[in-house]
């Protein structure tokens, strides 16, 4: 098998510490638990900026902050940068701009949905737009499918020529109004990526079995794992994690017993055609 890439989805757009009084919401703890997953095994970390405050912001001076915090350590992990729409509070423009933060992946969410009482707005005109930008940056996304019919999407993409291989396609199940936590699709999304790919699973919710599971068929079938307070704060049943670190570690544990090798991020690098990170 090729090296396990192990992401880190550190702190995500949700309330500050609504379910884990260990959540990282400031920028410097941020930054640390970014550096901290970088030391047990994380290849990417991906984050969602914050303030002071402890507020959610797609401001590219904000992510600037934590990312000069992260490389200011010495860190060489992998960022991945979230270009969300930060719960509906960003338009497009905003959007757009967070690439000018971005050194090496930023998010590419396929296909507009219903997520809880409000329209994630994904049109397909944002999708071309934010793929050509991200093209001419050199920025690799990282394609968020959130249901079966946005593999099209994907193909057109790659058919026009706005995303170029390798591919890094993270399937998402357990958000409201998108795909069910449901392991039996993921044959049918496997079938459909392109050749090329990459892939990984973004599993939210707070059944850690669901978790365990969608993370463990993406470890033994070749693809990559990530883990995160982002989308789960478990580290068994029951037992919250104290940090990111600490879940990240669990998935570097499992590699190394199994005989996986884990990726570093020069490894994640190679694998993904990244060039590369400033570091200091």
């Amino acid at each position: 098998m090729e090296p396990l890439i192990i992401t880190a989805a550190v702190t995500g757009g949700g309330p500050a510490r609504a379910h884990t009084p260990y959540h990282p919401v400031t920028p410097q703890a941020v930054a640390d638990a970014a550096v901290d997953c970088w030391r047990a095994g994380a290849a990417i970390v991906h984050i969602h900026a914050r303030h002071e405050d402890e507020s959610t912001s797609s401001d590219a001076a904000a992510y600037r902050n934590i990312v000069e915090r992260i490389r200011a350590a010495g860190c060489d992990v992998v960022l991945s940068l979230s270009a969300g729409d930060d719960g509906g509070k960003s338009n497009h423009e905003q959007r757009w701009a967070v690439l000018e933060a971005t050194e090496e992946l930023a998010s590419l969410d396929m296909g507009p949905m219903n997520r809880g009482q409000r329209m994630y707005d994904n049109r397909p005109s944002y999708l071309r737009e934010m793929a050509k930008r991200m093209l001419e940056r050199r920025v690799k996304p990282e394609i968020d499918v959130f249901d079966t019919g946005q593999m099209d999407g994907v193909t057109r993409l790659i058919k026009d020529g706005l995303l170029m291989p390798p591919y890094f396609v993270q399937f998402v199940f357990g958000i409201a109004g998108a795909m069910p936590a449901d392991v039996r699709m993921l044959p049918v999304l496997r079938s459909l990526l392109p050749a090329d790919a990459l892939w990984s699973i973004d599993c939210s919710g707070t059944d850690n079995e669901t978790f365990q599971r969608f993370q463990l068929s993406a470890f033994v079938d070749g693809g990559h794992v990530r883990t995160g307070m982002e989308d789960h704060v478990y580290v068994r049943p029951g037992e919250l994690a104290k940090s990111n670190a600490e879940m990240v570690a669990q998935w570097a544990d499992t590699a190394r017993i199994w005989g996986r090798p884990v990726a570093s991020p020069a490894d994640a690098r190679r694998m993904l055609g990244l060039s590369g990170c400033k570091i200091g």
